[in-house]
């Protein structure tokens, strides 16, 4: 199984490779054609292997609460669901750690507290 993925993982590697010296190339051509003005660089580069993903902070909470509110955006519209996780032990703070974010993504109007559960 790991030989399959790790074969896998080397075709598709190739592949990306494959795909940017063409993409290079048909850039470097379309430059030779019109000039260098009037095509814009756009190479791409290789990405970097990267390592593993990093941790956000919301992942790495063990104590708290995630707390579902229904949110919208307009007086008329529909109620959304919007989940926040909070660090905070206390279900009033979580609650409104959670309004406060809510607000910032964009949800003026606070409709009603769906759930609180313990994380």
């Amino acid at each position: 199984m790991s030989e399959n993925f790790k074969d896998f993982e080397e075709a598709l590697t190739s592949s990306r490779d494959d795909f940017i010296v063409r993409q290079n190339q048909a850039v470097e051509q379309a430059r030779e054609q019109f000039g260098k003005k009037n095509v814009k660089a756009k190479k791409l580069e290789r990405p970097k292997p990267s390592r593993a993903q990093s941790v956000t902070p919301s992942d790495s909470f063990k104590t708290g609460h995630i707390v579902r509110l229904a949110v919208r955006r307009k007086q008329i519209a529909l109620d959304e669901m919007f989940e926040y996780k909070s660090d905070k032990l206390s279900k009033l703070e979580a609650r409104l750690d959670a309004e406060k974010a809510a607000k910032k993504a964009g949800y003026p109007i606070i409709g009603y507290v769906y759930s609180i559960d313990k994380l």
